[in-house]
This record gives C-alpha cells, sequence and structure tokens, in this order.
C-alpha cells in the first residue's frame, strides 16, 4: 500500500537521515486523562493533534490548527521539504491517519502510517525507547494549505442535496443507527441525512487494513458513480483514516469533515435520519 508502511520495512529505515517518526496517538473517546505511550519508538516524536497541533480557539475537539501553528511546530520538529514522515499510534488504527490527513492538508505528500502502531512494533520485539526525541535542528517544512481537505457544516449540508457527492460515516454502525448513545454528551444520536454508514472497525483486522481487495469492494458498492466523497465520524479522527483507504483505492476529490458528530450533533438546526 502506498500510504502505509509494515513495522519491517520502517526497521529497515530506521537510520534514513530523512526520517521523520511520530506519535500521533490519542486516547479514545470516552476515555479521560492523558495519553501515555507505553513505550517510544527509535527518535520518534509527539505529535499531539488534541492540543498542540488543534484550534485551541475553537470548541470542537480536535479541530486543525491553523497553517501558521502547523509551520511553526514541523520546523521544530526537524521537518524538511524533502523528509520522509511515518506516523503511528499506540495500537491499530485510529489517530494516526488524522495526522497523515493533516500533513496532506498541509501540502506535504511524504507521509505514511505505521501498519499496526507501536503494539505491532512491541509485538515483534523492534527496539523501543523510553522517551521521545527532541529535534536538534530546525526544518525548513512551510505548509502551504489546501482548504478542500477540510470542509465545514455548510459544505457537508450542501452535499446531503447533491448527488454526485458520498458522504460516509466512519463512527460503529450503532452510533450511525442511533441504537447507541455518543460517547460525548449533548449529542442527538443518529447520522447524517443522505449519509452512508462505513465504520472504519470493519476495514481492519487485528488493527490493521484488511486486504485492499476487501477494502475496495466496501467503497465501490457505497460510492457509485460519486466524483466527491466526504468522510465524517465522531470528531474528524477516524473519518480521516477513511480518507486514507479512499485514496490507496485510487479515490480523489476526498474531503474531511472537521466538525464531525461533535458539532452536527449538537445543532439542532441541521437535520438528522435515523436507522440503517
Amino acid at each position: 500500500m502506498k500510504n502505509i508502511i509494515t513495522n519491517e520495512q520502517l526497521y529497515t529505515q530506521l537510520n534514513d537521515p530523512t526520517l521523520i517518526l511520530f506519535d500521533a496517538g490519542m486516547l479514545r473517546p470516552g476515555i479521560t486523562g492523558n495519553y501515555v505511550a507505553k513505550a517510544v519508538l527509535p527518535n520518534a516524536q509527539r505529535f499531539d493533534i488534541k492540543n498542540e497541533l488543534a484550534d485551541r480557539s475553537n470548541p470542537l475537539p480536535n479541530t486543525l490548527c491553523s497553517e501558521t501553528q502547523f509551520t511553526q511546530a514541523m520546523q521544530k520538529a526537524g521537518v524538511n521539504h524533502d523528509s520522509l514522515v511515518v506516523i503511528y499510534e499506540d495500537a491499530g488504527l485510529f489517530s494516526a491517519a488524522r495526522a497523515w490527513w493533516m500533513f496532506k492538508a498541509m501540502g506535504f505528500n511524504n507521509v505514511k502510517v505505521l501498519s499496526g502502531g507501536l503494539a505491532k512494533w512491541l509485538e515483534l520485539g523492534l527496539p523501543v525507547e523510553s522517551n521521545y526525541t527532541q529535534a536538534s535542528l530546525k526544518g525548513d517544512f512551510i505548509a502551504q494549505y489546501r482548504p478542500d481537505y477540510f470542509i465545514d457544516k455548510k459544505q457537508v449540508l450542501s452535499a446531503t442535496k447533491d448527488a454526485n457527492t458520498v458522504i460516509l460515516d466512519a463512527r460503529a454502525y450503532e452510533r450511525f443507527t442511533g441504537k447507541s448513545s455518543e460517547p460525548r454528551a449533548g449529542m442527538r444520536s443518529g447520522h447524517i441525512i443522505n449519509s452512508y454508514s462505513l465504520p472504519l472497525t470493519s476495514l481492519l483486522e487485528n488493527g490493521e487494513a484488511k486486504s485492499l481487495d476487501f477494502i475496495q469492494a466496501k467503497f465501490s458498492e457505497l460510492v457509485g458513480n460519486a466524483t466527491h466523497l466526504q468522510f465524517s465520524c465522531g470528531s474528524g479522527v477516524t473519518a480521516c483514516a477513511l480518507a486514507l483507504f479512499a485514496d490507496e483505492c485510487g479515490y480523489s476529490n476526498l474531503s474531511v469533515y472537521d466538525g464531525s458528530w461533535s458539532e452536527w450533533g449538537a445543532d439542532n438546526s441541521l437535520p438528522i435520519a435515523v436507522g440503517g
């Protein structure tokens, strides 16, 4: 896969001087406290989606930071325009794809996600460290934001009436149908009207991507002849994993709804549906 790197592949590239490793792990929704990794991959740095790399003026969780904020953080991390960036997380695929999509949105393309994350790395007995690394040299990367990568509720509302756009929801099917309550307080149950359920978990097995043929079939079933794909989830995190898989399958014109259900579910003026 072009967007995913295996643990074995990464291990052979640990001495690559252009490699920048980031741990983008996050706590799952409904879990309180601070994210603490069991271990750290060699020379890895922290990619803090929730705090350092979020728009802290926005009351919604995890929303995208500014172009300037991203540039400053990545230069501090030593990211250059010719770097190879690899993102991982503690287990499976949840937040690493969000970091991957953020890099893409900021004009940086040479970025991959580690299959299976830290859990797989530890399972294979590969070397780890106890602390994150601090870059010794400032990077030269300058973000150039691509506004189509992240969209707002107005664009999503318009898409609900557009036959050429398909909206895919990465949340669990029970949350999509409204049978399960939301993990965040104040949220209605259900889904964006005219959207379709594609739970991220249905595309994974033991925390790693299922076969590309399987994933392609899932997308083909829902997308049809649509020319634009929009992705939503609880707070704009797992939606980015659907974007990753869509890109892997060759789809283009992809957008992530940054506010996702945290915004839509709390706004009574926006139409929702329940059931399958």
